[in-house]
């Protein structure tokens, strides 16, 4: 069931797509709008533009991924489920395939164990395979929309000079775009936000490297930098200063997931003061990676471990509480939700000392963390979809000669070379 507290959860989660998506989708919108008022055939430009490269952004690299699985590994009889990073740490790995939730999943562990080579490459080609096919669905769309509006403004300028045999109307503006490739680094294969980064770098370098004229140019170096910036970099920085902020002003911290502030767990455990034999239990069990993960299977009670599992920092088996081992888990990401869950514990036994109540106390942790996110994400969103074409569209009509669209004035003046048009 879909609630506020999981609503939240995934807009403030910064290894999710759904942020990006939504970031996006009103990048699209305010730059398409800002393309149509410079004129119809650059606003139909952008629009292909950017609806297609959106299109190939969200779902390129994870539909490309999910044909390798079903092709690749499927044939190769490994478990595509499996995260090759599981594999770092041998101490780790082999409570990994102890733990197996049953035997279907401890036959594919143990063929990987006894492939990993084979494995870890298999895992790294499907990485590179799908970022290199969804580069090249990108590179298909921008060659098929310079195509389409070149020939379409083509055929548009005819019509106009058949029609009056007199002048021929300016416009403003257009775009094709592009990303660079650079050197892959492991950890970005297993990451969905990090794959987009790697895409984005390709398709900012493609969109500059194709630009047909230095408006364009211009054009998309304004918005590939403010894209990449509030896209990927800006948004965890003011979420990161909110969570100061509440911190130093209010004295709560607020950088748990938002299903572990709001659905109740967390704070009848506080409530009941079981909270610190948790926390106690965690940090005696942390003397190693592998004594660590051994804990987190064997403690399924502990509120540090149902924590973790809220904030889907531990990946479930099917519907059953048993942790799925083919998924990697970050266990420094769990010694961090342990310091923030004993953190909070501290404010909220101050607060309650100096007469708040439990459910005041929560309710103001709420209220704080449902507005960072929401500011991040307003923040950015402005940004992308405000402030990005507006500065575009400024710089175009402050620019002697700049306001037409460039694309078309260089192709009225082929036609009139050609003796087409006059």
């Amino acid at each position: 069931m879909v609630n506020a507290a999981r609503i939240f959860s995934t807009l403030g989660n910064s290894n999710s797509l759904v942020p990006l998506a939504i970031k996006d989708f009103s990048a699209t919108g305010g730059m398409t709008a800002g393309s149509f008022v410079t004129g119809k055939e650059e606003g139909q430009d952008r629009f292909i533009d950017e609806t297609g490269t959106e299109a190939i952004w969200l779902f390129g690299i994870p539909g490309f991924k999910w044909l390798f699985d079903k092709t690749v590994f499927k044939w190769m009889n490994f478990d595509s489920k499996f995260d090759a990073r599981n594999l770092k740490d041998k101490d780790v790995f082999e409570k990994i395939q102890k733990y197996a939730p049953d035997d279907k999943v401890k036959k594919g562990i143990e063929k990987i164990a006894a492939n990993q080579k084979l494995f870890k490459n298999t895992a790294t080609a499907k990485f590179i395979v799908s970022t290199v096919m969804t580069i090249g669905s990108y590179i298909g769309l921008t060659k098929f929309k310079q195509n389409y509006t070149e020939q379409k403004i083509r055929k548009n300028l005819i019509a106009e000079y058949e029609a009056s045999k007199k002048q021929e109307e300016n416009k403003t503006g257009s775009n094709v775009a592009f990303k660079g490739l650079g050197n892959v680094v492991e950890t970005f294969a297993f990451s969905p936000v990090k794959n987009m980064w790697i895409l984005d770098g390709a398709i900012t370098g493609e969109r500059l490297k194709d630009s047909r004229s230095p408006q364009e140019l211009i054009g998309y170096g304004i918005k590939e930098g403010f894209t990449l910036c509030f896209m990927y970099y800006a948004g965890d920085k003011i979420q990161q200063a909110l969570e100061n902020y509440a911190k130093s002003k209010h004295n709560k911290t607020i950088g748990l997931d938002a299903r572990v502030l709001e659905e109740g767990n967390l704070k009848k455990a506080f409530d009941d003061g079981s909270i610190q034999k948790a926390i106690d239990e965690f940090k005696a069990a942390n003397t190693s990676k592998a004594d660590l993960y051994e804990f987190l299977h064997k403690n399924p009670d502990n509120m540090i471990v149902k924590t973790a599992k809220e904030s889907g920092i531990i990946k479930l088996y099917k519907k059953t509480d048993k942790i799925d081992t083919r998924k990697y888990i970050d266990l420094e990401e769990i010694e961090g939700v342990n310091k923030k869950v004993e953190e909070l514990y501290s404010q909220y036994k101050n607060a309650v000392e100096k007469g708040e109540t439990s459910e005041k106390f929560f309710a103001g942790v709420t209220k704080l963390k449902r507005r960072s996110i929401l500011t991040g994400l307003g923040t950015c969103m402005f940004a992308l979809g405000v402030v990005t074409p507006g500065l575009m569209l400024l710089k175009r009509f402050t620019s002697d000669g700049d306001e037409e669209f460039q694309t078309k004035k260089i192709i009225r003046e082929q036609l009139i070379k050609e003796g087409k048009i006059k």
